[in-house]
């Protein structure tokens, strides 16, 4: 009867292994740092870069690689993938827009969400979100036809659009 069940151990052990190696998402590591939960978004979140296409909302898809997805779909993307144990509530830029603390402009932290109007009759409404990656800049999953970009989050035009950041890892 031992043997069996030494069989069995070795065989779910050897299970797990490859479970983990196919997904390694499986699990939040919780031994990593704030400074490092910060670079594991942002190491997500560029290595997608070439692997998301930006569709309307209503025909995300954001289960396999290649993704669709719209910008607050992309967010809530990586830090899914990332698995830093912080988890968006939704796909929605609004909602996301009140998770996680305050962050003023100029203040930011790696990972942080900042969100911009793109109405500019409404002017507090959210209408895009992207993550900070440090240096001044942002990650976000821009548009049709632009898809994931890098972009100077101190240019004229983000600044002058920016409603609020939020700091989800802390």
């Amino acid at each position: 009867m031992r043997t069996k069940h030494r069989m069995l151990a070795g065989c779910m052990a050897s299970l797990l292994s490859v479970i983990a190696a196919a997904f390694p998402y499986a699990h939040a590591d919780a031994s990593l740092g704030i400074e490092a939960q910060r670079d594991k978004v942002v190491a997500t979140a560029l290595e997608l870069q070439d692997k998301v296409k930006y569709v309307h909302w209503q025909d995300r898809q954001e289960m396999v690689a290649p993704y669709k997805t719209d910008c607050s779909g992309y967010t809530y993307l990586v830090y899914r993938l990332a698995n830093v144990g912080v988890k968006l509530i939704n796909r929605d830029d609004d909602d996301q827009s009140h998770v996680g603390k305050l962050v003023t402009w100029g203040n930011f932290e790696k990972g942080d969400l900042l969100f911009f109007w793109n109405d500019p009759n409404n002017k507090g409404n959210v209408g895009h979100v992207g993550i900070y990656i440090g240096n001044g800049r942002m990650i976000h999953n821009a548009d049709i036809g632009k898809d994931v970009v890098i972009s100077d989050v101190n240019s004229s035009f983000y600044r002058t659009r920016f409603i609020v950041g939020r700091r989800v890892i802390y």
